[in-house]
């Protein structure tokens, strides 16, 4: 393991058991994250960005499972945890603020109520003394700290979610997760929040990392950007070289996607056709089906990532110039 990485992914795949088949959502994805790291992962609608957030915190249930590959946690690898041993990682040394996070909050209970029975289940402190660190987490969130005896119909939408990243920052963790935290949210107010959660980040020093189908949101706020592309990484890198000169067809095409904010207004482009099924993937790359300068090679091997240039990584054959 890296020596300044607090969480290495290897080779993890996870996904679904269904009546036609296991379903890989997340197939050989390998990442590293760096402490005080703010990476983003970006991806269309399917692509397993949340099943790889959930396979992360060892929160799958049901029918979801972690197939193969390892998590290293800080020097440990958690998939080999029994549930006792994860809970003390939960939280304290990793959260998660979830996908529709405003409407994760009890509506018969205030927010006082479930900030200070977070601490509780965790910390052996007294009520006063959690009420304390609620309050004062709410007020590094620009929440006024009185405002904690409000019930979550009391709040704005904005206001809801500010909460459930101060609950999740409750335990200082060393990393947090963020599944499409500010999906609901107009982008006025998801702007405020990312903001936001740098100054947290500065403040605490904890590692992100945030999911999105919005590559604009990332670009600006994340050190590190990785596209995933029907389960698997298909490009990473720093993110404003990413965005400044991507390498992948499938980044080209989400980054025509989306409208600038300056220059000449131009006609966006999209990407035509759908994604594949995870149950049955087709053969050679995976975009090659959608791709408007797949070879005929493309159809035939499983491109793996490869160095473009330094901190550079594209799973093509056509990445770097590497044309045949």
């Amino acid at each position: 393991m890296h020596a300044d990485a607090i969480l290495e992914l290897r080779n993890l795949k996870a996904g679904y058991a269904t009546n036609a088949g296991f379903v890989r959502a997340v197939d050989d994805v390998s990442l590293t994250l760096h402490r005080g790291e703010f990476l983003g992962i970006a991806g269309e609608s399917g692509c397993g960005k949340s099943t790889l957030a959930y396979s992360i915190m060892r929160l799958l249930r049901d029918n979801a499972r972690i197939e193969s590959g390892s998590i290293i946690f800080d020097g440990t690898d958690i998939t080999s945890l029994d549930e006792k041993a994860m809970n003390e990682y939960r939280w304290t040394r990793m959260a998660m603020v979830f996908q529709s996070a405003m409407n994760a909050l009890n509506p018969v209970l205030s927010v006082e109520e479930q900030l200070v029975d977070a601490v509780l289940a965790h910390k052996q402190v007294t009520r006063a003394d959690a009420k304390k660190t609620a309050m004062e987490m709410l007020e590094l969130v620009d929440i006024n700290p009185e405002r904690i005896a409000s019930y979550p119909h009391q709040l704005s939408g904005g206001m809801r979610q500010r909460v459930m990243i101060a609950m999740a920052l409750l335990l200082k963790p060393d990393l947090l997760i963020m599944d499409e935290p500010t999906t609901a949210l107009d982008v006025v107010v998801q702007r405020s929040i990312l903001q936001k959660i740098e100054e947290l980040r500065r403040i605490f020093g904890f590692s992100v990392i945030f999911i999105t189908h919005d590559l604009s949101l990332l670009v600006e706020i994340s050190d590190s950007l990785a596209i995933m592309y029907a389960g698997k990484i298909c490009e990473y890198g720093p993110s404003r070289e990413v965005y400044a000169s991507p390498d992948h067809p499938y980044t080209k095409g989400l980054m025509n996607a989306f409208p600038t904010l300056t220059g000449p207004i131009s006609r966006m482009g999209g990407i035509e056709g759908q994604a594949p099924s995870l149950l049955s993937p087709p053969p050679g790359c995976r975009f090659a089906p959608r791709c408007s300068v797949a070879i005929d090679a493309c159809t035939k091997e499983v491109p793996l990532l490869q160095v473009t240039s330094p901190g550079r990584l594209c799973a093509c054959r056509l990445c770097g110039g590497n044309h045949e």
